[in-house]
């Protein structure tokens, strides 16, 4: 078995790093209620000045749904925004690259660059919990304190 992903795929065939990123950004400064949820899309072996890509706006709930549906619909969202990458995940895709050779890409998510709101509806944790351990809520304090 490869160690790695990268020596998983055929000779000559490269990853497509991509990354993502989320967070909500409010569209009316006079009524302060108009928010909308971008996701942008950015491939990580790309220059900055021309990587990143708006894919989608991550639906607004309405008011009065529970926690849980607000967060399954989150997910099935991005679920849905991200399904044209499943097959060439799989299979690869031919990209012809500067040097005028075509080669095998595989994209795979690197990165999903999203604050603590995102992350709590991105992977279903309870917010005020941490989404990356299970650390109990009372004790999340003890990592906002910087060394003296």
């Amino acid at each position: 078995m490869a160690d790695t992903f990268q020596e998983s795929l055929p000779d000559g065939s490269t990853v497509v790093p991509v990354i993502l990123g989320s967070d909500k950004t409010m569209l009316s400064t006079l009524s302060g209620d108009k928010s909308a949820w971008p996701v942008n899309l950015s491939i990580g072996n790309l220059s900055k000045s021309n990587r990143l890509i708006l894919i989608g706006h991550l639906p607004r709930s309405p008011i009065g749904l529970k926690t849980h549906t607000i967060k399954i619909g989150y997910q099935e969202s991005m679920a849905t925004m991200l399904r044209p990458l499943e097959e060439p995940a799989k299979s690869g895709i031919k990209v012809l690259y500067a040097d005028g050779r075509t080669r095998h890409a595989y994209p795979r998510i690197a990165s999903f660059l999203a604050d603590y709101p995102e992350q709590c509806n991105m992977t279903g944790v309870k917010y005020g919990w941490c989404p990356r351990c299970e650390i109990d809520s009372d004790d999340m304090s003890s990592f906002n304190r910087r060394p003296r």
